[in-house]
């Protein structure tokens, strides 16, 4: 027998990976225009630098969404390790084309990669979104877990 993948669960994370990217890094790209540099790569010191400390906000609340909405925790759990990968990969986007601008022309060199896996901080940034990330999400399965209680309790007491 054949596992079927159900594409309409997956919902919650494609809404999610469309935040990250609008919401997360649109705010970012609006605080820091082009002045970020390097800092794209390092989202920990975006994260944790006062100027811009709303975008951790909005980080932990598209995480705990994302959670909250998932019919089993665990897959909100899950996802929201997938939501590093994702991040990653959108601030490597994102130094790219800041680079590039300019450049004036677009290149993809050895030198992100070797800048990123080669310096301590990528390795902080990980940590860093790992923990944002299992935090919001164990929030947010965690919140849902209450509103069930709750809604379940309503419904005792209007029977």
């Amino acid at each position: 027998m054949r596992n079927k993948i159900d594409i309409g669960r997956q919902g919650n994370f494609v809404l999610a990976v469309l935040m990250i990217h609008f919401v997360f890094f649109g705010y970012i790209s609006n605080i820091y225009e082009k002045s970020i540099g390097n800092r794209v790569l390092f989202l920990y010191q975006v994260l944790f630098n006062p100027a811009s400390i709303l975008s951790l906000i909005i980080l932990v609340l598209i995480v705990f969404y994302m959670s909250f909405r998932e019919q089993f925790f665990e897959y909100g759990i899950k996802n929201s390790i997938w939501l590093i990968a994702v991040i990653t990969i959108e601030s490597w986007i994102w130094y790219i084309f800041i680079n590039s601008f300019q450049r004036d022309f677009f290149q993809l060199t050895g030198e992100m990669f070797a800048l990123y896996f080669g310096s301590i901080e990528s390795y902080i940034t990980i940590l860093t979104l790992l923990g944002i990330n299992l935090v919001s999400a164990i929030l947010g399965a965690f919140a849902k877990q209450k509103y069930k209680e709750f809604v379940a309790r309503i419904k005792t007491i209007e029977l």
